[in-house]
């Protein structure tokens, strides 16, 4: 997974180049945030992992997924996770699934029934990232997508999911901290060593077989 910025008018984008898809996280000039995967494979272009190929960006994602569970919005204060788990408050049972450890956002753009949504579910030693669209109905406003991109947004005010969005703002301006894999003399993380190695390993086994 190779991770680079690209500044622009409004702040920094970041760019994740997997295997057959793109994610772009940016933040756009309405003052929210955006995820949109883009691909010239319109079979292959809804999905995205992040993998331990880059720990830094790995640690990232799973510190947004740890956020998100277990509540963690606030530094200064406690919250009540009753009020959450119990009684739903900010949709959080539709954004957290404990069960199948699966994060659901659907986009701030337009209504639940017509907007693209996100899931961002945990795995053994990745996170999957995939991308989906609903059927348009009549009398909604239509959500961003087309064949080859699908664009996700992330309200600043007035998000459903308020204040969860706070969390994905956080995993942003860490991400601009992120050293870009294309910077001179970017540094290998143990842990993206291991997951290159082990990634060779089963490779070989694979054609062995």
């Amino acid at each position: 997974m190779k991770l680079t910025k690209e500044k622009n008018e409004f702040g920094t984008q970041i760019n994740l180049k997997g295997e057959d898809s793109n994610l772009l996280i940016s933040f756009g000039g309405t003052g929210d945030l955006y995820w949109t995967i883009k691909s010239n494979d319109v079979e292959k272009q809804n999905t995205i992992s992040i993998t331990k190929e880059n720990f830094g960006l790995y640690k990232l994602f799973d510190q947004l997924y740890e956020d998100i569970k277990n509540i963690n919005l606030y530094e200064d204060r406690e919250v009540d996770d009753e009020n959450y788990r119990v009684y739903n408050y900010a949709n959080y049972n539709e954004l957290f699934d404990g069960e199948s450890k699966t994060i659901t956002w659907y986009s701030d753009e337009t209504a639940h029934k017509v907007a693209n949504y996100v899931t961002i579910k945990k795995e053994d030693e990745s996170f999957n990232i995939s991308f989906h669209t609903q059927q348009d109905i009549e009398g909604y406003e239509e959500d961003s997508k087309s064949d080859f991109h699908i664009a996700i947004r992330f309200r600043n005010s007035g998000s459903s999911y308020y204040p969860f969005n706070v969390v994905f703002m956080e995993m942003y301006n860490k991400l601009v901290d992120l050293e870009d894999t294309n910077e001179y003399g970017h540094q290998i993380h143990m842990e993206e060593y291991l997951y290159e190695k082990e990634k060779a390993k089963t490779k070989v086994l694979k054609k062995n077989q």
